[in-house]
């Protein structure tokens, strides 16, 4: 709380990343970031503000950051809220466009590895078709040469029936 009533943002930082809560009260019930409104600590009632801090919050007298607001810091926290807003819609934006190239590459290397898988199953039925051709075209070859010996064979019959 005595770092967000003096403004140390990074030693706020580095207690609230360490576990510290964000909504301790003192004896007062002033939470850190109701000491932070008190003193104008615009950075401080940011990094609050970000973390999760309720802005609703109330001290035993029943008072809110909001009601220790002077119309300056009022401001200066309105645009430092507007310029994080604008920061993280850019991020968002870049965060999108991360993730959209990501799942872009991702569905074409699915679409290449299907691509392949069917090329492999196009030549296994090519090759099982041309089995198929090449031991048609043998049956027809042995036929054509089997009729053409049972055609022989019937003209020797019949020049031996001519001859008895």
């Amino acid at each position: 709380m005595m770092a967000a009533q003096n403004g140390h943002v990074e030693a706020m930082a580095l207690l609230l990343d360490r576990g510290a809560n964000l909504e301790a009260k003192n004896k007062a019930g002033l939470t850190a970031l109701i000491m932070a409104a008190q003193n104008g600590k615009v950075e401080a009632m940011a990094l609050l503000l970000d973390r999760g801090a309720d802005l609703e919050a109330r001290s035993k007298p029943g008072k809110s950051a909001l009601d220790f607001l002077k119309p300056k810091t009022l401001r200066a926290l309105a645009l430092h809220i507007l310029h994080r807003t604008k920061h993280a819609r850019k991020e968002g934006r870049a965060c999108c466009a991360e993730a959209l190239a990501a799942k872009q590459a991702e569905m074409e290397e699915a679409l290449a590895a299907k691509q392949a898988e069917m090329e492999e199953a196009l030549a296994a039925k090519q090759a099982e078709m041309d089995a198929q051709a090449a031991a048609a075209q043998a049956y027809r070859t042995a036929t054509v040469a089997a009729m053409a010996a049972l055609e022989h064979r019937v003209k020797q019959l019949e020049d031996l029936a001519q001859l008895l």
